[in-house]
């Protein structure tokens, strides 16, 4: 397709038919399919008893019910079916790709025979990506030659979107319609390593979108589940909704586009699907509030909230800032043996020495200023080195960020995997 010389709104329509493909792939998380099992007749038992004769016959009969042993052919068909999957799925892996059944319309096999929005409807995981797509007229589209490149946000995705933005961008056609085609190219059915090779790619809303080394990210979102195939496009499921620049945005829909993208401000990772869609442990709740306060809303950081309570900083986090904040969920905090965590929070020196290195003063530091400066001097006086391991960003080699740039009123807080103890 030539989206150059077609109208706009007909690039966008052919976009989110696209769109409506990824639904597709999380059809496979839905049913599990039934195995049937052949059903053996038991043996009939011969009651006569009288001679010799009928004796041998009741004595052998049994080796005859050995006969069920040629329903062994199943094996066969069944290693056919593995054979035919395995076909089907031409290599689709990540996280996400196990729930797939192995049989049915959900099936990769399933998948691969129905074109994207058929394929969409059958996927329990894409549900918000399909509602969205029918509110923007697109499903006929969605079935049509394609081919296309689809990148499909998960109804988590959708969920760290504030509801009332969220329903605000359903209810505006044109907005929507700007959104789901820049999460599709049109003209090409484009594998991981094809994203890869490309680096980066023009979509049916105008837009560019980038891709990682490994074609396994796009923009800020993770592929979650790659290379799903249907029968007119290649889908890759993602954990976050991608925004067009706001220069392809127009009047309104610029303005209430900006108000979602303010609220989470290029938040992503894998554990901001955890936060909240609204309330004050949104993002935009979290936004409106000082450091401390946001995190008391967030229950991935409950323990945290203790410690920094314990040691008598609330007030020091909710104070002018500016901060960048290393924030290690619970299960970071839990990995600590019990009672070394309970020796830590009854000591104030030694808790406050190890907050505190996870806290840079002065600046609010995106993970993008993180990794462009390699390393930050902490309020503890310590140093943490940042740097990139695949698509993960790493501090001290040793813990993960799993949820960056989320912003709070007086600083930029990334969550990480693990705690930070200074040299």
């Amino acid at each position: 397709m030539n989206t150059s010389s077609t109208p706009r709104r007909s690039r966008s329509r052919l976009a989110i038919a696209t769109i409506a493909g990824l639904s597709l792939v999380a059809a496979a998380c839905g049913d599990d399919g039934d195995d049937a099992t052949p059903a053996t007749d038991p043996p009939t038992e011969d009651t006569t008893e009288d001679t010799t004769e009928d004796m041998s016959e009741e004595t052998t009969a049994p080796e005859t019910t050995m006969a069920p042993e040629t329903t062994m052919a199943p094996e066969t068909t069944m290693a056919d079916d593995m054979d035919d999957m395995d076909g089907e799925m031409e290599g689709a892996f990540g996280p996400a790709c196990s729930a797939v059944p192995a049989d049915g319309e959900g099936s990769f096999s399933g998948m691969a025979d129905d074109p994207a929005a058929t394929a969409a409807s059958n996927n329990p995981v894409l549900s918000t990506l399909v509602a969205a797509v029918g509110e923007a007229g697109l499903v006929d589209t969605l079935n049509s030659e394609g081919p296309f490149t689809i990148f499909a946000p998960t109804n988590d995705a959708f969920a760290a979107i504030p509801a009332d933005q969220l329903d605000a961008v359903l209810a505006d056609t044109e907005l929507l319609t700007s959104i789901l085609t820049y999460h599709v190219v049109a003209g090409q059915s484009l594998k991981a390593a094809d994203l890869a090779d490309a680096g980066e790619l023009e979509t049916v809303n105008g837009g560019t979108i980038s891709f990682g080394a490994d074609g396994t990210s796009v923009n800020d979102a993770a592929v979650v589940c790659s290379d799903v195939v249907t029968a007119n496009a290649t889908v890759h499921i993602i954990d976050a909704v991608l925004m067009p620049p706001m220069d392809d945005m127009e009047g309104d829909m610029e303005g209430e586009a900006g108000e979602m993208d303010d609220a989470m401000m290029g938040a992503s990772g894998p554990a901001c699907s955890a936060v909240p869609a609204d309330g004050e442990g949104s993002f935009a709740g979290m936004a409106d509030d000082p450091a401390a306060t946001a995190a008391s809303n967030n229950p991935v950081l409950s323990t945290l909230v203790t410690a920094v309570s314990e040691a008598g900083l609330v007030d020091t986090l909710n104070s002018e800032g500016p901060f960048t904040i290393f924030a290690p969920t619970n299960d970071a905090f839990a990995a600590i043996p019990a009672d070394q965590l309970d020796a830590v929070l009854a000591d104030q020196d030694l808790l406050t020495s190890i907050l505190t290195y996870h806290v840079v003063a002065g600046e609010m530091l995106s993970s993008q200023d993180l990794l462009d400066a390699g390393t930050v001097t902490t309020v503890n006086g310590g140093d943490l080195t940042i740097e990139m391991d695949g698509d993960a960003v790493l501090v001290n080699d040793s813990a993960a960020v799993v949820c960056m740039d989320v912003p709070t009123a007086n600083a930029t807080v990334h969550i990480i995997d693990g705690v930070l103890l200074p040299g």
